[in-house]
């Protein structure tokens, strides 16, 4: 990121290329931050970021091949959208992705996913339920898992708790039933091996921060 730019530069074994702004076209959205990456096996690559500009924050997409062509900016969140400030891409070998991002809905954070095509062809938008800080990890073939953290209000001290979840995600982009990981923790963050098997790590929200794993389904 330069200024409200998003700016890349692709890395061989021999050389860096020159800067690449990607965000030329929608500059009157400026005030970009949050960017992630994904690469698929031929090197090309999906960025996606936050725009700070216009009547609300909004998440986009751009995609820049191997070759050097960057196509145009794609609005992944909808127009109406009060986006929050976490969200999450990831991209499988075939170059087909998963967004989703976090959106304001009567002042409480909701999730929002979409799936990305390695064509540019934004899937349905899919509502998620209550939800923050996203991570998202696809395999090889495309088939995910998504986690996050909710905040559940207790009317007990001290009056809250925090819980991980995990939903599955098809290669087509259908996101499964949440399943609750653990109903102490946050942030959690997840990869994946090559075939359908997911690891998940996170921190125990009360003392003392104990940081926790699992691995499946």
């Amino acid at each position: 990121m330069r200024g409200s730019e998003v700016v890349a530069k692709r890395i061989t074994s021999t050389s860096v290329s020159s800067a690449k702004v990607l965000t030329s076209s929608i500059a009157s959205y400026g005030g970009f931050g949050m960017v992630r990456v994904g690469v698929d096996r031929d090197g090309d690559a999906v960025i996606s970021y936050h725009s700070g500009g216009g009547d609300r924050s909004q998440v986009w997409a751009s995609r820049w091949s191997r070759t050097g062509t960057l196509a145009s900016p794609l609005r992944i969140s909808a127009s109406t959208d009060n986006v929050g400030f976490h969200h999450a891409l990831a991209t499988d070998l075939d170059g087909d992705s998963v967004i989703v991002w976090t959106r304001y809905n009567s002042s409480k954070l909701e999730l929002v996913g979409r799936r990305l095509s390695a064509g540019g062809n934004r899937g349905s938008v899919t509502t998620l339920g209550l939800g923050d800080r996203p991570d998202l990890a696809l395999d090889d073939d495309g088939d995910g898992m998504l986690v996050f953290h909710t905040v559940v209000p207790t009317s007990t001290i001290p009056y809250s708790y925090t819980k991980s979840s995990a939903r599955l995600v098809s290669r087509s982009g259908i996101f499964g039933t949440t399943k609750t990981l653990t109903s102490d923790g946050r942030v959690p963050q997840v990869d994946a091996r090559p075939s359908s098997r997911f690891t998940v790590i996170w921190q125990q929200a009360t003392h003392p921060g104990t940081i926790k794993s699992v691995t499946g389904p």
